[in-house]
């Protein structure tokens, strides 16, 4: 069961109980405490993977910019290789025509030399003799010669051409592997930094779901931290009306007291003067009651971390109730109280008067169930008459722990009977309390 949801049952459970049960805050605020510290808990958890959460958030940022200037780099290598084969394959064209230009330069120029070496060589006397004119034939010649030399230069600037078109088309080449390379190089840094954004997003959607659980919890812990703060106000109030009822009450019976030790001083007063008329000795005088005192302050946790030796004088007493039987004082069987006897009405919870360990949790004749707590420095507690013992033997306690609830001593009398030893010697309890 979850804290919150278990708390809110113990806050159910203590609204529907019967309003005569006893009424104490100190459970409520301890379970409110803890309502506290898993709300801080959680608030500082929520705070943590808020942090971690905008630190991923601020990487897939980062990511996206990086696969922007990825794209951008990619696209721009992309068009420079279009570029680039584009002219590859222009140079490539430009060569293949100027292969073949070179190569009829080459055929003609070869036709034409051949004709000359013919002309100039065999059939030269021929042209002589056979020509109307010799210098149209020497003319001729030289006509010939003059364009088998311009065919040559054209061969020449052809071939110088195309080797230049070959150097263009290598280093376009080496260019286009170049390009290719960080293409690919990119890419990979693109796929790169896509599976890093996917990775901060899956991060990111993991702490988001788990912000939104954690505030969940921390709504509904808030709510019962209302609930219970809700509570124990209530109880406070309960607690003071009956505070003030008891008051009440007790103020009525100190009146009705008072008015009866008025009633019986008249009556006493009325038959001494009647005595006196009558000669007769004058009736002994009603022995005052004592006056009948109660316990409201009872042990908390303020005492707890204190010495026993240190609280002489300010240490409250284990249950609320009246002082029915006090030290020293003599018992209807002719005994006498070594402690306190405290009237209360049964099931009232029993507390520890100071921290200590309990030495013995057992029945005891004479006393019903008692427990003995040793608080060290020779003190001991003894708490006896108990319905219910709420802890065992060799157990630590604190000031203001629960050690069972009252009951009946073997005589009959309801409540509790409370002792203080100091080294195996009863210590007048009345003496300690403020």
């Amino acid at each position: 069961m979850k804290p919150f949801l278990l708390l809110s049952l113990l806050a159910g459970a203590a609204l529907a109980a019967p309003a005569a049960a006893p009424l104490s805050v100190a459970p409520h605020q301890q379970d409110l405490q803890q309502v506290r510290q898993e709300i801080d808990s959680l608030k500082k958890d929520i705070a943590q993977k808020q942090a971690v959460k905008q630190e991923a958030q601020t990487a897939i940022h980062a990511s996206e910019q990086a696969l922007q200037q990825t794209s951008k780099t990619l696209a721009s290598l992309e068009q420079k290789h279009s570029d680039s084969a584009q002219q590859l394959a222009e140079l490539r064209a430009q060569i293949e025509a100027g292969q073949a230009s070179l190569k009829g330069v080459r055929k003609r120029v070869s036709a034409v030399l051949s004709r000359q070496y013919k002309a100039s060589h065999h059939d030269a006397m021929r042209l002589m003799l056979n020509a109307d004119d010799p210098n149209q034939t020497s003319r001729d010649l030289t006509y010939y010669t003059y364009i088998a030399r311009a065919q040559q230069q054209l061969v020449g600037d052809l071939i110088a051409r195309q080797g230049e078109l070959e150097a263009m088309s290598f280093q376009l080449e080496q260019e286009l592997s170049r390009i290719n390379s960080l293409s690919s190089q990119k890419a990979q840094e693109k796929d790169q930094i896509e599976q890093n954004r996917q990775a901060h997003q899956q991060k990111l959607a993991a702490l988001a779901g788990e912000i939104r659980e954690r505030q969940g919890k921390l709504v509904k812990l808030q709510e019962d931290q209302q609930r219970l703060t809700g509570l124990i106000e209530q109880i406070n109030r309960d607690i003071e009306r009956r505070r003030r009822e008891q008051a009440r009450k007790l103020a009525e019976a100190r009146q009705a007291r008072q008015e009866k030790t008025r009633q019986a001083a008249e009556r006493h007063r009325r038959l001494a003067a009647e005595a006196r008329r009558q000669g007769k000795p004058a009736p002994k005088e009603p022995v005052k009651p004592v006056p009948e005192q109660t316990v409201e302050a009872i042990a908390d946790g303020s005492s707890a971390g204190k010495s026993f030796k240190s609280l002489q004088g300010r240490m409250r007493l284990p249950v609320s109730g009246s002082i029915a039987g006090r030290f020293g004082a003599r018992r209807v069987e002719g005994t006498t109280w070594k402690g306190l006897f405290i009237s209360a009405a049964p099931g009232q919870p029993v507390h520890s008067v100071a921290d200590g360990q309990v030495v013995y949790a057992d029945s005891l004749r004479g006393f019903g169930n008692a427990v003995i707590v040793d608080h060290g420095g020779n003190y001991l507690t003894v708490y006896t008459g108990l319905s219910a013992m709420a802890r065992g033997g060799g157990e630590r306690v604190k000031a203001g722990e629960t050690l069972g609830s009252t009951g009946t001593l073997d005589s009959g009398e309801a409540g509790l009977y409370f002792e203080i030893r100091y080294m195996g010697r009863p210590v007048n309890p009345q003496s300690w309390a403020p």
